[in-house]
């Protein structure tokens, strides 16, 4: 298993990291919501739109998550404010979770005590970022839906992670 769960991060950290080679704008911050954590996030400019790769350590269910995202900004909103922007991606994480209950498929499973759950799943990733003009400060509302495989046999869909971010550009 600890085999797997390198080989995904290594093959997630490869698949984001391409755009993190060119340093573009960096920001470092937290999310707040059902996956929340700390975060680091680098884009840089790509035609009509700029691309990036976000990194976030969260610990829901009492675990920890690495997740990565590679992430695509749009400028639909520049007819309302130049420093709002649209953003999707899509990515992965990887972790564990401990835990007395798992949902799964509807249902809930209790265990007779707190258990180490390692976990495998995909992420999608859609928001609306405003930059503060005056300072170096973004605020972000996202929704972050995933699937994942926690182990020994349980499959999850959260369709309703919904989060605030806040991060510092420099």
């Amino acid at each position: 298993m600890k085999k797997i769960i390198l080989s995904v991060t290594v093959l997630l950290m490869l698949t984001v990291l391409p755009s993190a080679a060119q340093q573009g704008n960096q920001q470092a911050g937290m999310r707040f919501g059902y996956s929340y954590g700390l975060y680091y996030q680098v884009t840089s400019p790509a035609g009509n739109s700029e691309v990036g790769a976000l990194m976030m350590a969260s610990f829901r269910k009492g675990g920890f998550q690495a997740t990565g995202i590679r992430l695509t900004y749009e400028y639909a909103l520049g007819s309302l404010s130049p420093d709002f922007k649209l953003v999707w991606g899509y990515g992965g994480h990887v972790g564990f979770m401990v835990t007395d209950n798992v949902s799964s498929m509807g249902e809930n499973y209790y265990f007779p005590d707190e258990r180490f759950l390692p976990l495998i799943g995909i992420d999608g990733y859609a928001g609306i970022e405003y930059t503060i003009p005056p300072v170096p400060v973004t605020l972000t509302l996202s929704f972050k839906p995933f699937v994942e495989m926690v182990t020994p046999a349980f499959f999850r869909f959260v369709p309703y992670d919904f989060g605030f971010s806040v991060a510092y550009i420099f």
